[in-house]
């Protein structure tokens, strides 16, 4: 399963959030805040769907101006997500 978040098309946070939960399947409660989603990636079981899966993170040098900030948390996010043992997600960068 790859889910693919392509920044080309992210114009807002919670355009980014929109994109990345339905790609999991978060439930409606599922906050759109980076707190939230470190804790629904790194720790789990609260989306429909859970690793293994890959996270495809594309034009992510695209020029995203004030969202930029936001995005370098977001992709430390993905990282450290990727590093935990238990969890098998793959994290792609282009």
């Amino acid at each position: 399963m790859e889910i693919l978040i392509d920044w080309s098309l992210i114009k807002s946070e919670d355009q980014f959030y929109d994109v990345l939960l339905s790609q999991v399947g978060a439930p409606d409660w599922h906050g759109h805040n980076l707190d939230a989603l470190a804790d629904s990636l790194i720790t789990g079981s609260i989306n429909s769907i859970e690793p293994p899966y890959k996270l495809m993170s594309v034009n992510s040098s695209v020029n995203l101006g004030e969202l930029k900030s936001f995005q370098t948390k977001v992709l430390a996010i993905f990282t450290e997500a990727a590093t935990e043992q238990d969890r098998e997600i793959e994290f792609c960068v282009k």
